[in-house]
């Protein structure tokens, strides 16, 4: 019972190979016909864009609850792997979970097999199959992480929509402001200079705004670049990260947003490995990684000597002056109690709550700010063209 068994049969088409099947004492995972297997092997060549492809967090969340509702059914994991593989559209993910397959078939643990994997198994996804496998509850951690998963998507997608409206507004401007230096200002500044008056201030900026736009656009262009190039650079190193995070967490409106998300990630992965007999230790390596702001990371991080010293999370938590006082207190809640996994699970659950209110509010918020800075752009261009405008009339008269 629980072998995985392969053959052939010949049939008139599947559903007579399914019945045979079923009345020999077997439940089939698959039915190939020779014609697709041979197709099958012909295309197992490996693509040399595959690299370039990526599995979809929604691809990855279908293939969990699928393969969490065949361990259920007690199919074995060669068994419930063979199956999924034909299911997986992505060329890349297909691959991959063949070459896990195979890894079983060599003797490898299902864990360590993803572990071969990272850009598509993450280390919260093989510790929580590591778990799993330890504990014998797959299918109810596999519910877990693919719960953990939809949350994370349908945060990412939330953030995304409400940051569209501000994008396109800017967006809008930004292209507004380019037509105006290409088509409109030019025909003004002509006029100002063979009127020979006295400009404001606001005009001269203007003139010469348009003047380096013509005349400078590619040390602008080129500027722009070196700008984007180095803040990318600096973001890459260690340092130039977490200095960069931590102006994030800083920045009003967004910042309180961002503490949220991490602190709603980090009590939700803690609270599923912890539910899943992960060992603490463990766990605050696993969150310290799944958790998007370097500084948050570096705080869990910095947990792992207290735990190991006696101290327990809640008081180098406090010390940080960053952690939400709620967060600390249900974290020492939980501790004293035994129930920690539980204590997060809530803190989880208000904080995806909080998330979501505060991005729904996001375009309201951020509306006045874009407001004022097109009132601001708007009077400055009705300064610089028409006040000489006015003085000329003026002389004119």
């Amino acid at each position: 019972m629980g072998e995985l068994v392969t053959g052939s049969m010949d049939a008139r088409d599947a559903e007579v190979v399914g019945n045979e099947l079923d009345r020999l004492g077997h439940f089939p995972i698959t039915i190939k016909s020779a014609e697709q297997e041979a197709g099958n092997k012909k295309g197992d060549k490996a693509d040399p864009l595959e690299r370039f492809q990526k599995v979809k967090m929604k691809e990855l969340v279908l293939f969990t609850r699928q393969m969490a509702t065949l361990f259920n059914a007690g199919i074995p994991v060669l068994g419930i792997l063979v199956a999924l593989e034909d299911q997986v559209e992505t060329p890349k993910f297909k691959r991959v979970v063949k070459q896990v397959r195979m890894d079983i078939e060599g003797g490898l643990s299902m864990s360590e097999a993803m572990q071969k994997h990272p850009d598509v198994f993450n280390e919260l996804y093989s510790s929580m199959i590591e778990a799993g496998e330890a504990g014998g509850v797959m299918d109810e951690l596999l519910q877990r992480l693919a719960t953990l998963m939809e949350r994370q998507v349908e945060t990412d997608a939330k953030v995304k929509g409400a940051m569209s409206y501000p994008k396109m507004v800017v967006s809008a401007m930004s292209i507004a402001v380019v037509i105006l230096m290409w088509k409109v200002v030019p025909i003004f500044v002509k006029m100002f200079e063979k009127a020979k008056i006295d400009l404001p201030l606001a005009t001269k900026i203007l003139i010469a705004s348009n003047k380096a736009f013509f005349d400078y656009w590619y040390l602008l262009l080129g500027g722009i670049v070196l700008i984007v190039f180095a803040f990318k650079k600096y973001t890459s190193t260690e340092r130039g990260r977490y200095q960069w995070d931590m102006f994030m967490l800083k920045v009003p409106i967004m910042g309180p947003i961002l503490l949220r998300s991490s602190m709603a990630k980090f009590a939700r992965v803690f609270s599923t490995l912890q539910a899943g007999g992960v060992a603490i230790l463990e766990i605050l390596t696993v969150t310290a990684k799944v958790v998007d702001n370097t500084v948050i990371s570096s705080i869990i991080r910095g947990l792992k000597d207290s735990v190991q010293e006696g101290l327990g999370l809640a008081a180098p938590l406090q010390q940080s002056g960053l952690i939400p006082p709620l967060v600390i207190q249900m974290i020492a809640a939980g501790e004293e109690s035994g129930a920690l996994d539980e204590m997060l699970e809530k803190v989880a659950d208000y904080y995806d709550d909080e998330v979501d209110h505060a991005v729904k509010n996001l375009s309201s918020m951020i509306e006045p700010i874009l407001l004022l800075f097109m009132a601001g752009l708007v009077l400055f261009l009705a300064l610089a063209i028409f006040m000489p405008m006015w003085d000329m009339t003026k002389m004119a008269h």
